[in-house]
């Protein structure tokens, strides 16, 4: 599995939202939809879905495993993962670090139907 480097990780992690496009069959884009990205450590990066596995997002990048992030700055070609038991803590910790200013939606990402949504995403 390919990792981010640090200053890879930095740009696409540290913006407060970013745009993900997930990719269809076909490897044509989808429409992007705004999310919020954290990094743990210096090389990985992992989103989750706020409304658990049945998010269409969510569902159309666990189907193609491929998609797009786009920041301010720059556009990263993506595939995802679903994380391991043994990252949502500190998964769960990169989110209220990160976004501990809305301490009710980060309570909420922290549930079980979030949680279940996690997914490590890697540079393709």
């Amino acid at each position: 599995m390919s990792t981010w480097t640090p200053r890879d990780a930095r740009a696409i992690a540290d913006p407060q939202e970013v745009e993900l496009a997930t990719r269809r069959r076909d490897g044509s884009l989808r429409t992007p939809r705004t999310i919020w990205i954290v990094r743990v450590g210096d090389d990985r990066v992992f989103i989750r879905s706020t409304n658990g596995r049945g998010a269409d997002w969510f569902r159309w990048a666990i189907a193609t495993g491929l998609g797009q992030i786009s920041t301010s700055g720059a556009t990263f070609d993506v595939t995802f993962s679903a994380a391991s038991d043994d990252d949502l803590y500190a998964v769960d910790a990169a989110y209220r670090s990160k976004y501990g200013g809305y301490a009710s939606i980060v309570d909420h990402l922290e549930g079980p139907g979030p949680r279940s949504a996690t997914l490590e995403v890697i540079p393709a």
